[in-house]
């Protein structure tokens, strides 16, 4: 095992499309022909096809030729790109703005190229997605070059932040570009081969990481806010084409809302059952759409893009070979043949039943539809390792709190009824995903070999309550009481140690006369214009709690407002934060060695009107007047 890592990244928490065939049209359109640009117009970068950078077009061109080689079509790159939702033009002119601007280099100097070089094709760009979160808009899906994970981590440029572990879902390995905001984010899948890309304009950091909407889709929107002003700043050149569309974006307006439309052999952004109804809802309307709807498109709703490799690799055992970008498309089409193959289908009971052999290291789930598919709960051990790309060992030495889940399934009739389907679910945001899938002869089906049902998993086990020091707790209620309930920012300013004040950041001008104290109550002011005022902390805040089985939760009256955890002795001094820039210095620390008493850290995310602000995390101590803030941190994706 190796050693842990500091507090502060390990503290994790369980925080609650549009394809790129940009024109969404149907099958083998007229190609357009290509339009002449009037002679005195002023060129707009990016505002159309033929105004795009030569590398911009060509990720566009080779979309375009994989879609029509996969779906036999006959569809014109540039009428795809100038057909598009505003959205998604401004999302992929930014990104790859941005990316064309970065130039890479290593310790030596020499260079390492630009980032745009570092995508080899795109799956898909994300504009305004409704009921998406902002993690899931305004970015693109790219297939990366095979190198390029190296080359991030050799660039001085980029940086290796802690793994993504609630936000990006199937993204962890996160780097980022220094000196920002603005900043790309290159969030890479496990076997290195995906990436979640995006351009990140508002500051993380106390306070403005609680105000400016880093967890919203302004965070990534180019149009919203400064955001334009503030690219500009750093790669010159975008020059806002869009604001002709609207003229109050620039100026702090909202940007108004898309309405998109879908069509018919449109996929869907999200499934259409939500993960509070029950993975085995979930399951039934990813085969009821299939067989019964004919809806093939709603079904492939449920991969998630954890399930490329295993989908890819079907393909490839069928002599199928998919282009980069075209899996999920590909995946549908073969998924609607087979139900239209069927003829009409009165119930998915009449289709599929459920696969009699299985690990007795699986337990049998709740499930609703047992006629249909035999569904089971796996430890996260078996889970991890059943993914399409084995999850690698954690260095932290954490366990995973993932919830996987397992639905094996044969056809009723026909030449394939010893041929089994076994699906593989995870939780993603709101919604049970698909995230691997195996196709096995029913000899030795079963998505855990049947092997390892003498296997015995220990149970996993909730972080432990602990009694905290009823005198932490008293001090920690009444400085929330007072900031929050009573918007006394003098009298919870107080709760700050002197200490605390590392976590300053460098003042801008106008703060250079203030004494820490009157920029620490500055700070305290800000998040209060957001939050609506009532008696009640938990109407205004609510806890965030931890996945850490070392961090352990107490228990107190106010707990639905914000989280106290025992911090373990050992490991609070990485999160103080003149200490957050130096390498590990202690060994790992196993449950039974930890020592409990001197450090709690509190947790809560603020309610604003239609959203809530990220993670404040706060480190107590006690000092000679009381429990005291030491540090502070803002937990960001």
């Amino acid at each position: 095992m190796k050693r842990m890592a500091p507090l502060f990244l390990l503290v994790l928490f369980a925080l609650v499309a549009t394809e790129l065939v940009f024109a969404q049209t149907q099958t083998n359109p007229p190609k357009a022909a290509t339009s002449q640009k009037p002679k005195g117009e002023t060129l707009e970068l990016g505002k159309s096809y033929a105004t795009l950078r030569p590398e911009q077009q060509h990720l566009i061109d080779s979309f375009i030729r994989s879609y029509n080689a996969t779906t036999k079509s006959d569809l014109a790159a540039q009428q795809s790109y100038d057909n598009a939702r505003l959205s998604i033009r401004t999302t992929f002119d930014a990104v790859t703005h941005a990316l064309l601007n970065v130039k890479m280099t290593d310790s030596h100097g020499k260079s390492l190229g630009r980032a745009i070089d570092l995508v080899a094709a795109v799956d898909e760009v994300m504009g305004e997605e409704s009921d998406a979160r902002g993690d899931q808009q305004f970015r693109l899906y790219v297939y990366l070059a095979p190198n390029a994970d190296d080359i991030l981590s050799r660039s001085q440029e980029f940086f290796h932040d802690k793994d993504n572990s609630v936000y990006h879902k199937g993204f962890p390995i996160c780097y980022r570009l220094k000196k920002g905001p603005p900043s790309i984010q290159f969030s890479i899948s496990h076997d290195h081969k995906l990436s979640d890309v995006d351009v990140d304009y508002r500051a993380p950091g106390f306070p403005k990481g609680l105000l400016n909407g880093h967890l919203t889709a302004a965070n990534s929107d180019v149009r919203a806010g400064n955001n334009l002003a503030l690219h500009d700043g750093r790669w010159l050149g975008l020059n806002g084409w869009w604001r002709d569309v609207f003229g109050q974006l620039g100026s702090g307006g909202a940007t108004p809302r898309e309405a998109a439309t879908e069509r018919h052999g449109h996929i869907p952004m999200n499934p259409g059952v939500k993960a509070n109804e029950g993975v085995d809802k979930s399951a039934h309307d990813f085969l009821q759409s299939w067989v019964v709807g004919k809806q093939a498109n709603k079904s492939v709703a449920y991969f998630s893009r954890r399930s490329y490799p295993c989908l890819e690799e079907l393909a490839q055992k069928k002599s199928q070979p998919v282009p980069q970008g075209m899996i999920r498309l590909h995946t549908m089409m073969e998924m609607q043949k087979f139900s239209d193959s069927l003829g009409a289908v009165n119930s998915v009971a009449d289709v599929f039943e459920p696969a009699d052999k299985w690990s007795q290291a699986s337990k049998p789930a709740k499930n609703a539809f047992a006629s249909e598919f035999r569904l089971v709960s796996l430890p996260v051990d078996m889970g991890e390792d059943e993914e399409c790309v084995a999850i690698p060992a954690n260095d932290s030495g954490k366990r995973s709190k993932e919830k996987y889940f397992a639905t094996a399934l044969r056809e009723k009739n026909g030449d394939n009824r010893n041929r089994v389907t076994s699906l593989l679910w995870a939780q993603e945001g709101n919604y049970w995903k698909i995230i691997a899938m195996r196709i096995e002869d029913s000899s030795d089906a079963g998505l855990v070999p049947n092997e390892a049902a003498v296997l015995v998993l220990p149970a996993e086990e909730e972080p432990r309550n602990i009694a905290g020091d009823p005198a932490s707790v008293k001090d920690i209620t009444q400085f929330y009481q007072a900031w929050i309930v009573k918007r006394d920012v003098t009298q919870a300013s107080g709760f700050a140690s002197q200490r605390s004040y590392q976590c300053l950041a460098a003042p801008s001008e106008d703060q250079k006369k203030l004494t820490p104290t009157a920029r620490i109550q500055s700070a305290l002011e800000q998040p209060l214009t957001r939050i609506r005022s009532s008696a009640n902390l938990s109407d205004m805040m609510s806890s965030v709690q931890p996945v850490d089985d070392l961090l352990r939760p107490v228990q107190q009256e106010n707990s639905r407002a914000f989280a106290i955890m025992a911090v373990p002795d050992q490991m609070a001094n990485s999160f103080l934060c003149q200490h957050r820039h130096l390498p590990e210095s202690y060994p790992d620390l196993k449950p039974a060695d930890a020592k409990y008493g001197a450090y709690y850290l509190t947790a809560s995310r603020f309610n604003y009107e239609e959203e809530q602000s990220p993670a404040l995390l706060l480190l107590w101590t006690k000092e000679e007047a009381g429990w005291k803030i030491v540090a502070w941190a803002v937990e960001l994706p």
